[in-house]
């Protein structure tokens, strides 16, 4: 998946600061997930409601929480995770893809390292 496509799917929800696809620190290729920085926190819930297919692939989507906060449903986060990216999508494409949506702060692809 193209960072570009990433950052199109999500940012109809609204403004997105900061977006990354996580990458292999020695391949380089994408690990097949990332996350997703909102200006607005009430966004996620948003987004975490909504069924995602990108690419024609249904992605996994789940709110971010600190450690040591466990699962609270209600806890107010700015970013969620994205699971399932195709290894092709670069760090512009995500970008790109939640932008529109609004202003990303931050975006990161962490690339797996046995795929």
């Amino acid at each position: 998946m193209q960072a570009c496509t990433f950052n199109k799917h999500f940012e109809k929800y609204g403004e997105i600061t900061n977006s990354m696809i996580m990458k292999d620190r020695y391949t380089g290729q994408p690990r097949g997930f990332g996350f997703v920085t909102y200006a607005d926190p009430s966004v996620v819930d948003s987004v975490i409601e909504g069924a995602h297919v990108i690419n024609g692939k249904q992605v996994e989507i789940k709110r971010t929480i600190p450690k040591g906060f466990g699962q609270l449903k209600d806890f107010k986060t700015k970013k969620i995770f994205v699971g399932g990216l195709q290894s092709t999508v670069t760090e512009k494409e995500f970008k790109d893809f939640f932008s529109k949506h609004g202003k990303v702060e931050e975006h990161q692809i962490i690339r797996d390292h046995e795929n």
